[in-house]
């Protein structure tokens, strides 16, 4: 379609000659022929061309609406298709929000995963460095334990006699005790004088002396510069392991297991100390020797202890010249002579009796 521009200007240009052929008519000098010339000229403009011009205005003002019209068709149709393409847009932004949202939820879920995950693993591997350092110190504990839980290895003088495990008794009230164990060498490391006291609950004399022997026993251990050199030994007579407890809660001092005491080492010691009748108390010094085998009866002598231990004036001498270690090595190597006489006599004896014996079956 042409521009609406050309028509409008045809119809400019034929008004113009129109309108100046009228003023020339109108300036000639007979008034009258002026009048009838440009009477004539506007019939003719009116009857012809201007008419048809108009005419042809209203055409081009017809299709000038005409194309108009089009042209607002085509145009809302463009702003329509538009319209769509906007519409379009706005759709698949929506779709593509929520999907972007999802993605990116995604996203976050798998950031959150990934994070809860690094920490599961963090956890995981503090857990297992907790559990390995726990594992650790209860192999430590239980490594201890079991070192604490076995026997001390002892060995000196007052093993051999006593074995490795001493006794003691606390009361804990008027109705109940706790017994305690000791080792030997522990219970008895510096002790000056260590004394065996051969006792039962059913003998009648030694319910008298055992309340003596416990005010004699506080009061040597009180003495100034001596307190607590002096210990005893309980080898218990009793019948029972109950009525060892039983009276036992009657002393403060330390006692051999009644097993030990009521079976083979009691003998033994009954023995060796060559205990005939109870109550006996044996004194012995701090590397086993004897002192006095009569402590019972020394004890309502001197009750004050002025001459406790009531050693012998060349024992006193010995023990005061001669160091500890000394001593116990000389009576080792002494114990060890005399055990090998023992033998050979012993050996020899058996040898006279068997041939003694065969001269008579000849």
């Amino acid at each position: 379609m042409d521009p609406p521009t050309t028509n409008t200007a045809a119809f400019k240009w034929h008004r113009g000659i129109f309108i100046g052929t009228l003023l020339l008519l109108l300036s000639f000098p007979n008034y009258s022929c002026g009048q009838e010339a440009a009477a004539t000229i506007a019939d003719d403009v009116i009857d012809g061309d201007v008419v048809g011009d108009v005419t042809d205005l209203g055409d081009v003002v017809g299709d000038a609406m005409a194309d108009l019209t089009e042209l607002v068709q085509e145009l809302d149709l463009e702003e329509g298709d538009v319209t769509g393409v906007v519409d379009d847009v706005d759709d698949k932004t929506t779709e593509e929000e929520p999907a972007a949202t999802a993605a990116a939820a995604t996203d976050s879920e798998e950031t959150a995963d990934a994070e809860t995950a690094a920490t599961t693993t963090a956890t995981d591997n503090v857990e297992s460095n907790a559990d390995a350092e726990t594992a650790t110190s209860t192999e430590s504990e239980t490594q201890t334990q079991a070192e604490a839980a076995a026997p001390a290895v002892q060995s000196g003088p007052y093993i051999d006699l006593l074995g490795d495990v001493l006794l003691s008794l606390e009361m804990v009230d008027d109705a109940h005790a706790q017994v305690h164990q000791h080792n030997t060498n522990e219970a008895l490391s510096g002790k000056k004088v260590v004394g065996l006291y051969f006792s039962a609950d059913w003998c009648g004399p030694c319910k008298q002396f055992t309340p003596d022997l416990v005010n004699f026993y506080n009061k040597m251990n009180a003495r100034r510069g001596k307190q607590n050199e002096f210990e005893i030994v309980w080898i218990s007579r009793c019948r029972t392991v109950d009525d060892f407890g039983q009276y036992f809660t009657q002393m403060n001092w330390l006692a051999l297991p009644p097993n030990e005491a009521m079976g083979q080492r009691g003998q033994y010691l009954g023995e060796k100390f060559k205990v005939q009748s109870i109550p006996t108390l044996v004194l012995l010094d701090e590397i086993g020797n004897v002192i006095t085998l009569d402590g019972r009866g020394k004890i309502p002598l001197d009750k004050a202890g002025i001459g406790f231990p009531w050693r012998s004036p060349m024992s006193v001498l010995i023990s005061t010249l001669v160091p500890r270690s000394f001593r116990l090595l000389i009576k080792t190597q002494f114990a060890g002579v005399l055990g090998l006489v023992k033998g050979v006599i012993l050996g020899k004896g058996n040898k006279l009796k068997e041939a003694l014996k065969s001269g008579g079956q000849r």
